[in-house]
């Protein structure tokens, strides 16, 4: 299972950025994580369950997960489709187009921390 060592390198990454009081204030890390991106975020939200049972710091501290759409951007006429049922064509000159744009990312959107 690659989530938890998904969950390992999105601690890693906090505290690398944050000092520990900072990373004691916090209550949320928000996600975005594409349809392509290879993660099921119910296994992910598993896996940072289970993080907290070998270190409690982060027990307090929600995991929320936004799924971003399949977007592709045309060679030929620039326009950004939104990609239904996996048919990569733009919706605008109806050309087939590889170049996605979003969907295959998975970041660190946005940290909540209490004041």
């Amino acid at each position: 299972m690659h989530e938890t060592s998904i969950v390992n390198s999105i601690i890693a990454t906090l505290e690398q950025e944050f000092e520990a009081e900072k990373l004691q204030k916090m209550k949320a890390i928000h996600l975005k994580v594409g349809i392509l991106s290879n993660i099921e975020p119910r296994l992910l939200h598993n896996a940072y369950d289970v993080y907290h049972l070998r270190d409690g710091r982060f027990q307090n501290v929600a995991l929320k997960i936004e799924s971003t759409q399949l977007k592709i951007q045309c060679e030929v006429c620039d326009h950004v489709t939104n990609v239904e049922n996996y048919r990569f064509l733009c919706e605008n000159c109806e050309r087939p187009s590889k170049n996605v744009i979003e969907g295959e990312e998975m970041l660190i959107h946005k940290i909540e921390f209490d004041d």
